[in-house]
């Protein structure tokens, strides 16, 4: 067995040659820490600010205040790209162009939507709406072609709602009935039932 002076001795030797690189970890692994610390304040930070806008957005959209929700959805989409802030406020900057009757710009944010959000509700959501716009801009085939993937069930009637407006624009009453009829069995079924069996019987269909 070694005598404490031979293990004090193996001690020097060890920490002479290793040392500086234990006191170099030391420093690398604090130094990491903080710096993961500050980078998780900086986003919440950051997720405050992009809150704290899209809040200021609703609210001038609830007083219909629509240059104010503008330029807070334009400060949403350019300064928080990759937050869903940034979809919201294309969603809502949708709205406000499609009341104004500027197609084209709503077309252009829900294509925004649809090509970053994806297979997620708001993209799903983002396309039912960009149909529609199709419509309004009389570009049914296209309406049709923005609607041909697979919708989650709970689209199914506003989809299937849409298309019997869809098929309604093109004169195809059979096409048209039928698609009110689904959508009036869709679960859940549509926002205004009432109104799609309107849809239906001013086609001179019935059930």
């Amino acid at each position: 067995m070694e005598t404490d002076e031979e293990q004090v001795e193996k001690l020097k030797k060890w920490w002479q040659e290793n040392g500086r690189s234990v006191i170099a970890g030391i420093i690398i692994g604090v130094g990491g820490l903080f710096g993961y610390r500050y980078w998780i304040d900086y986003q919440n930070e950051i997720a405050e600010q992009a809150s704290s806008h899209f809040n200021e957005m609703v609210e001038a959209l609830e007083a219909g205040n629509n240059d104010s929700a503008t330029q807070r959805a334009n400060t949403l989409i350019t300064e928080y790209e990759k937050s869903e802030y940034a979809t919201l406020a294309r969603l809502a900057l949708s709205r406000t162009y499609v009341e104004a009757g500027d197609f084209e710009k709503a077309q252009e944010q829900l294509q925004q939507v649809v090509g970053s959000a994806g297979q997620e509700a708001l993209g799903y959501l983002a396309r039912v709406r960009l149909s529609a716009v199709h419509l309004q801009m009389s570009q049914p085939e296209q309406a049709l072609t923005t609607l041909s993937v697979d919708f989650p069930a709970e689209f199914s009637a506003s989809v299937e709602e849409l298309k019997g407006d869809i098929y309604a624009q093109q004169g195809k009453v059979a096409e048209a009935a039928d698609a009110y009829r689904k959508a009036l069995r869709g679960t859940p079924g549509p926002a205004n039932g009432q109104f799609v069996q309107q849809k239906l019987d001013d086609l001179g269909a019935t059930g």
